[in-house]
């Protein structure tokens, strides 16, 4: 096994035991219900930026230009990317959605090695949870980098928890949060780590020969009376025979998302709208034959529901919502419509203040590391052992932007019964990455280290780069590791072999 060591730290050692794991494939095959045909999408639009930092970041570079546009997409004037939809399905009773948007991105740093091409940006829906998919190709010119090409990859998952917005045939999705995924990673040059929120995405999509989805409109939606108020609340294109015929409630609270529909009694107030209602009462009213409805209901910003819980509608988002009666699981007619309270009286007016603040020239570069010991697999004579590097963090808080180097070295192997595997036999495959601190500004840029092979000459008997960030992009926080490779020869003894790894920032 190899042992790493930060800098000087103090050399220990550590044994590694044979062991041998066996593993065996199995597969479930499930039969799923026939379902009806999900209709085409005929047209829609795609609002996406990838992250707002790196097209800062991008733009203050060399490219010819930085980013450029092409095949139909569009820059929009806050600077993200537009795309129109070319196709794809859309089943409006599951909420399931695959629409294919066309056109292409370049965004290109040739004095930072990199050229990366995204295109024909695919949202695939399942319910509230989906992914961004796109053609994604990574060109490299130097600086450590690993060039990808990927077509149709999952680089981004998407939150679409809150629902979508419907006018007739037209169903919207705004500002979903959307989040890297290890391909999304490793495609865009590992800029940023997977689970890194980027920027928010819209889009909306047309389809052709499905039945419009329900529609609400609020009067008012804004400015709400926070003390007590009447709303009027209209709908079209309900069906009154879906769910057996029970109908919609409408309803006005926040929303729970995993059971909004099952328990009425934390809502302010609730109307059960249904077909069967021919003079409208307190508690109910009239879903018409044509799956229209209007009805009121009474608000107020801050309540205590019926199971005895405060809600606070200045503080969390509160919505007008429907959804099938009796706690049916029925989701084909639920809608959310958010609405907003008047500011309290005499809560106006602004004020301004100046706020400076020094930034000192006194941090320092800094290395730690996730772990001093690495096990590599049990191997025969004539193989090849593998492993996982802990993961080195390093922090550069100079302000100088100076640029650091990583390198790392290992010694010979023996084991105590005089066995030796020579250093050069240890090889690694680097990867680095920039850890996002979530402000705004320009992030640094780390490349990982080329690889080294087990072999002659090769290996990690001499001093290799894990990682390195060139001057002018060295601030800030990075994280770097390597997949480790030890061949052992077949003249190997049997036997614990340990040898220690040392890596050094400059």
């Amino acid at each position: 096994m190899g042992k790493l060591n930060a800098g000087n730290a103090r050399r220990t050692s550590l044994r590694w035991t044979a062991a041998v794991v066996l593993g065996a494939a199995a597969s479930i095959v499930a039969v799923a219900p026939v379902a009806a045909a999900p209709a085409d999408v005929t047209a829609g639009d795609l609002d996406w930026g990838f992250k707002a930092s790196f097209r800062n970041y991008v733009s203050t570079g060399n490219g010819n230009p930085p980013i450029a546009v092409a095949d139909g997409a569009t820059r929009n004037a806050d600077g993200t990317f537009g795309f129109a939809a070319l196709g794809g399905s859309y089943d409006p009773a599951t909420g399931a959605a695959t629409v294919h948007y066309g056109g292409t991105v370049v965004l290109s740093y040739p004095a930072h090695f990199f050229k990366i091409t995204m295109a024909n940006p695919t949202v695939v829906l399942n319910g509230g949870t989906g992914s961004l998919l796109a053609d994604v190709d990574l060109e490299v010119s130097g600086g450590g980098f690993e060039p990808v090409s990927v077509d149709q990859a999952a680089i981004a998952t998407l939150d679409a928890s809150t629902g979508p917005q419907s006018s007739g045939t037209t169903v919207s999705w705004t500002n979903l949060t959307t989040t890297m995924t290890e391909i999304g990673a490793a495609a865009f040059a590992g800029f940023y780590g997977a689970g890194t929120v980027l920027d928010p995405a819209s889009f909306s999509l047309t389809s052709a020969g499905t039945p419009a989805a329900p529609a609400v409109k609020v009067t008012p939606s804004t400015g709400i009376d926070p003390e007590q108020a009447t709303i009027a609340v209209t709908g079209s294109d309900f069906n009154p025979d879906g769910a057996g015929g029970n109908g919609i409630y409408v309803a006005f609270g926040p929303k729970n998302d995993t059971d909004y529909w099952v328990n009425a009694r934390r809502y302010k107030s609730v109307k059960w709208v249904n077909k069967n209602v021919t003079t409208p009462s307190g508690g109910q009213d009239t879903l018409n034959g044509d799956g229209t409805f209007s009805t009121t209901l009474s608000l107020a910003a801050k309540y205590t529901d019926g199971n005895g819980n405060a809600v606070d509608c200045t503080s969390v988002q509160c919505y007008v919502l429907t959804f099938a009666a009796h706690g049916s699981a029925d989701r084909s007619q639920d809608t959310f419509t958010p609405v907003s309270f008047a500011t309290a009286p005499g809560a106006g007016g602004s004020a301004e203040q100046e706020i400076t603040a020094q930034v000192r020239q006194t941090g320092a570069l800094i290395l730690a590391s996730a772990g001093s010991t690495v096990a590599l697999g049990a191997v025969d004579p004539g193989g090849t052992a593998t492993g996982t590097l802990n993961k080195v963090t390093v922090t550069d808080r100079r302000g100088t932007n100076a640029g650091w180097s990583l390198v790392g070295q290992v010694e010979n192997f023996t084991s105590a019964a005089g066995g030796v595997i020579a250093a050069d036999n240890l090889g690694w495959t680097p990867n680095a990455s920039v850890v996002d601190d979530g402000l705004v500004g320009v992030p640094g840029v780390v490349t990982p280290g080329a690889v080294a092979n087990p072999g002659t000459g090769t290996g990690l008997a001499t001093a290799r780069t894990l990682c390195a960030s060139a001057a002018g992009a060295s601030a800030g926080q990075f994280e770097c590791g390597a997949r480790l490779d030890l061949g052992v020869p077949a003249s190997t003894s049997p036997g614990d072999y340990t040898a220690t790894l040392t890596v050094t920032l400059s």
